[in-house]
């Protein structure tokens, strides 16, 4: 970052690597320079839109999600952010309204069964929920370890998150600020994984 103090990439890197150390001040601001130094660039929103969410900046999170799925609407993912927003709000509709908007049929299938929890559909969400754990496989481990958290299923959160940490999923780093694992974090299993993953203890 010194060495490049114009350099969105630079500024964008840093943040991706400090917010999972816990540093979330110091990576919403790195965060914030990237975006302004490339406005037009989807990486960079979507880096800003995930340290704003672990910030509980919750309504820049959801403009930054939809500065996302203006840019590149068939972007995968591009409307992960304001389902999680509206996850956090327990506003099931809206979370519902932008999980069906979701281009990419995997990241579909898990933003829907965390909406339709929210919404109190728990069979649709069991349904949606089936579906994720049947293409588990294909790198979501570590969401369907998030599904697990929001219904508050302890048991299946770790062994989701053991299948993860085995397969090197890269969401495993999000295990310190996810707000959906804060309901772990007293549980003796959530410290023995944050110190195996090597990250701080939870904020």
């Amino acid at each position: 970052k010194e060495l490049s103090p114009a350099n969105p990439t630079a500024n964008d890197l840093l943040a991706r690597v400090i917010v999972y150390l816990g540093r979330i001040d110091e990576a919403e601001r790195q965060a914030r320079e990237a975006v302004e130094l490339d406005p037009l660039s989807v990486a960079t929103q979507f880096n800003l839109a995930r340290v704003l969410l672990y910030a509980g900046k919750l309504d820049e999170a959801a403009a930054a999600g939809r500065k996302i799925a203006e840019l590149q609407p068939s972007s995968s993912s591009s409307h992960r952010w304001q389902v999680l927003v509206a996850v956090q709000r327990g506003d099931g509709e809206t979370a519902l309204r932008e999980a069906q908007l979701e281009p990419d049929p995997d990241f579909r299938r898990f933003e829907l069964a965390l909406a339709y929890y929210v919404r109190g559909d728990r069979q649709a969400s069991d349904a949606a929920l089936a579906d994720l754990v049947a293409i588990g496989r294909k790198g979501l481990d570590y969401q369907i370890a998030e599904a697990y958290a929001l219904r508050g299923e302890t048991d299946k959160v770790f062994e989701w998150l053991q299948i993860a940490f085995d397969n090197h999923d890269g969401g495993m780093l999000s295990l310190a600020v996810d707000p959906l694992l804060r309901g772990l974090h007293d549980d003796p299993r959530y410290k023995n994984l944050l110190a195996r993953v090597g990250l701080p203890a939870a904020l």
